[in-house]
């Protein structure tokens, strides 16, 4: 007998036994109820683990609605030592400089030189964007000259707070006019002893040349001939003596100036941003005064705080792993709906994928976001009008023959869209559902052919044939509460995610579905939790800051999706990217899956994470953080499904849609070494590491995780 038969038949009996007043057999209702219902655990609690149980189907369905895959073989997951991880350790700028005066002066110019390029122009590289080239004819407003440069010969970029300076550039020049006289001076002097030595050179020569005659001829010449020529000789070489003096005081003279003249041009000791202007152009500052204070970029300190049982495990100078967590803003939004963003989808044109955002305004916005910035396509987008609010859309898959949008509405209408052709969006529905839901639909998917529609609403899932818009079947009533999302997989089975805390796996026939298992004990944080593009995986909401990756066979549990901190959760969606492999790639060479998760409240609303997670299971590895504007609360997302544009769009509780475009690599992992390692309290130490932030470019005051290698693989 099914649970559901025995449940049905313990209530008839238990109003029968209600309606004769019997005790005895009210008693015995409820106990057969207990007893033969099965331990079922509440709605409110959760015993914190993922239990799954299998249902042998005992009706036909019929052959599978689509041709099933091939369950495909992962490598074992090999168990060893774990690494020990630091989550969210504080990122402070190692080195600062304050810039002060070396003498007295007054500023001319706060300003760095620009640099000069092969080519002979010149050019100011900002700490992001290109390179700002200097046009004499359309000069840059921030560029500027040297009060006594009036042919404008050597440009120079005015700095502000938040300009990037590299170690030894001139940041300021003080007023240098009295040592510039000085050193001019010193220089006419140095070439006017110069010349002196020159002749008394010639002179000391020419008298050598007349001694050196008449030297093997003593009797020639008379004595004090010759005594008179050593003399000259002695005199010629007296003042080349003195010449020589009179140029090394000139050349120290020389020296001192271009020694003070440099005093006069303040540098950089280290590179990094400039912060905490103290003293502008026109001011006079006396030696020892801050004019301003640079931050070094270069070096960074991570502290966090680990739990005092891994004290043991870390040594000083231990290397270590950095994992940054570097936020992001979107590179296109839009802005069409007046209410909530209900969903998202993407199609799959293989030259242009169009989004496709639903809202509670009743809208339904395709939208092109042509990052390659086409002249001839418009970014304006094109709304399919629905007469009621809008909560769930769907499109098919690449390669289809049709590209198809399927919406659901509060109605309980399913409604099938035709916007194979770009340039002729519809403003009509192809086709509608024969049968309506009782209740607003809250979720849609797509087969992996194209030719199949699934919808949710309330507890009801149907299945729909899209080529006819007839409803096929729908699912038998196995949840307790509402279906928040359906998904399909290349098996020709469909999950189901539902808020009595369950998550529920089906196989999918021509004639009906059979239930094959479920997964309770869910957190039930999460509506939405995404397949693998395999059909092998799925997520699963443990509690509010972890997700398990699930096998979807036996239920067990392979990785995780973690955060150690908890001021950090999870909530509304986590999905999974799609990714196509080719069929001859060995199982070693698969690359990890790419997970987006939403943050709750806290640190992490407004913004989306992406994930590395191996196929075989392990720790997931963050490796982008997206901040929507304003940190608008994120109700929606999903991944472009064409490999050629990569790129991942959300909605927001605002009505906003916001695009990233996907990381090509994944971000380098830096090394660093920890430094000190410090007791808090009996419960945590702190945690201090050093690392090179030349690459990763981390910033003063974000966070960043830390990972210690296990003994036996410590670099």
């Amino acid at each position: 007998m099914s649970k559901v038969s025995l449940r049905l038949g313990c209530c008839f009996y238990l109003c029968n036994c209600s309606q004769t007043g019997t005790r005895v057999g009210v008693l015995a209702s409820l106990t057969l109820l207990l007893v033969g219902c099965g331990p079922t655990a509440p709605l409110g609690e959760s015993t914190g683990e993922a239990q799954s149980s299998t249902t042998t189907p005992s009706v036909s369905i019929g052959a599978p609605l689509y041709t099933p895959e091939t369950v495909p073989q992962f490598p074992p997951l090999r168990i060893g030592p774990e690494p020990i991880v630091i989550p969210n350790c504080f990122v402070q700028y190692e080195e600062r400089q304050q810039v002060s005066a070396e003498i007295d002066g007054r500023i001319e110019l706060l300003a760095a030189p620009l640099s000069q390029r092969p080519d002979g122009r010149y050019e100011w590289q900002p700490a992001e964007g290109e390179p700002i080239l200097y046009d004499p004819e359309h000069p840059h407003p921030n560029i500027v000259f040297h009060p006594r440069d009036p042919k404008r010969l050597y440009p120079y970029w005015r700095l502000r707070e938040g300009d990037v300076v590299r170690a030894g550039q001139i940041v300021c020049l003080l007023d240098d006019q009295l040592v510039q006289t000085r050193r001019e001076a010193a220089e006419k002097n140095r070439q006017a002893a110069l010349e002196v030595r020159q002749q008394a050179q010639k002179g000391a020569e020419f008298a050598q040349k007349k001694i050196d005659l008449y030297k093997d001829k003593p009797d020639v010449i008379p004595q004090s001939t010759m005594l008179d020529d050593q003399i000259m000789l002695s005199r010629f070489l007296e003042n080349l003596a003195q010449v020589n003096q009179q140029i090394v005081k000139a050349e120290q003279e020389l020296k001192e100036a271009d020694l003070l003249i440099q005093k006069h041009r303040v540098t950089a000791s280290v590179s990094g941003v400039i912060r905490n202007i103290a003293r502008w152009p026109g001011e006079f500052v006396r030696a020892g005064d801050k004019i301003l204070d640079i931050q070094s970029t270069d070096k960074v300190r991570l502290e966090g705080q680990l739990d005092v049982q891994y004290a043991s495990r870390l040594r000083r100078h231990m290397r270590v792993s950095v994992e940054p967590a570097v936020p992001s803003a979107p590179v296109v939004s839009l802005y069409a709906h007046r209410q909530p963003v209900g969903g998202i989808a993407i199609s799959g044109h293989t030259d242009r994928p169009l989004v496709v955002s639903v809202g509670l305004d009743g809208t339904a916005v395709i939208w092109d976001p042509n990052l390659d910035q086409a002249a001839e396509r418009s970014s304006l987008g094109h709304n399919l009008p629905h007469p009621a609010p809008v909560r769930a859309v769907a499109c098919t898959p690449p390669g289809g023959s049709r590209q198809l949008v399927v919406t659901g509405a509060d109605d309980g209408h399913l409604r099938i869209w035709d916007i194979t052709n770009p340039e002729q969006l519809p403003t009509q529905p192809k086709a509608e559902g024969t049968e309506s839901h009782l209740t607003a639909i809250l979720a849609v998917a797509i087969s992996p052919n194209g030719r199949f529609a699934a919808s949710a609403a309330g507890r009801d899932v149907f299945i729909w044939d899209l080529a006819t818009a007839q409803k096929l079947y729908s699912l038998p009533l196995e949840h307790r509460d509402t279906v928040t999302y359906v998904a399909f997989t290349p098996q020709a089975r469909l999950v189901t995610v539902s808020r009595d805390r369950t998550l529920k796996v089906w196989q999918l026939g021509r004639d009906g579905a059979a239930l094959l298992r479920t997964f309770e004990h869910r957190a039930g944080l999460v509506d939405v939790l995404g397949v693998s593009p395999d059909g092998v995986r799925v997520l699963f909401d443990h509690d509010k800051n972890r997700l398990d990756l699930l096998h979807l066979e036996d239920g067990q549990t392979i990785g995780q999706v973690a955060h150690l901190s908890p001021n950090l959760g999870f909530a509304t969606l986590a999905i999974f990217q799609p990714q196509t492999l080719p069929t001859d790639t060995p199982p070693e060479q698969w690359p990890p899956y790419t997970v987006a998760t939403v943050g709750g409240e806290g640190d992490l609303k407004g913004a989306a994470q992406l994930w590395h997670l191996s196929r075989s299971g392990g720790r997931a590895a963050e490796i982008a953080r997206l901040i929507t504007p304003g940190r608008s609360a994120i109700t929606a997302a999903a991944f472009s499904p064409v490999a050629q544009h990569p790129y991942f769009v959300v909605g927001t509780e605002k009505g906003s849609v916001h695009l990233w475009l996907l990381p090509k690599e994944p971000p380098h992992r830096q090394q660093g070494h920890i430094v000190t390692i410090d007791a808090v309290d009996p419960r945590f130490v702190t945690v201090r590491v050093e690392m090179d932030n030349r690459l990763l470019r981390l910033l003063d005051k974000s966070t960043a995780t830390v990972i210690v290698p296990p003994a036996d693989k410590r670099p």
